[in-house]
C-alpha cells in the first residue's frame, strides 16, 4: 500500500509539477508541500516510516502546517487548490488518529 501511495507522489509530481510551465521556486514549494503532505501521512499507513512519529508525536502536525504554506505559496491554479487540500485532509486525519490515541483509549 506504501508503494502504491509512493508511486503515486511520484508521478504526480512529475506531471503536474516538474512539467509545468511556472517559476523554479514555485514548482519547489509545490514539491515540498507535496513531500510534506506524504510524511503526514505515511508514518500512520506504515512501520516503515515510524521514525517520525519516534521522534515525536507533534511532528505531522509540523508537516501538514508547513505543507499547508507550502502549498500557498506554490503553482497557482488547481494544482494550489488540490495541495492545500490535501495537507488539511492529511492534517485532520492525523488529527482524529491522535486524538483517538491520546484521549480515546484510557482506562476510566
Amino acid at each position: 500500500m506504501v508503494w502504491i501511495i509512493l508511486l503515486a507522489i511520484l508521478i504526480v509530481s512529475y506531471y503536474f509539477i516538474i512539467k509545468s510551465n511556472s517559476k523554479i521556486t514555485e514548482k519547489y514549494f509545490s514539491l515540498l508541500s507535496l513531500v510534506f503532505a506524504a510524511l503526514t501521512i505515511l508514518p500512520i499507513l506504515s512501520e516503515s516510516f515510524s521514525f517520525i512519529l519516534k521522534l515525536s508525536f507533534f511532528l505531522p502536525f509540523v508537516f501538514g502546517v508547513l505543507g499547508i504554506v507550502l502549498g500557498w505559496l506554490g503553482i497557482k491554479g488547481d494544482l494550489r487548490i488540490s495541495l492545500i487540500g490535501l495537507n488539511v485532509l492529511a492534517l485532520g486525519f492525523y488529527l482524529i488518529v491522535f486524538l483517538m490515541a491520546t484521549v480515546g483509549f484510557q482506562e476510566p
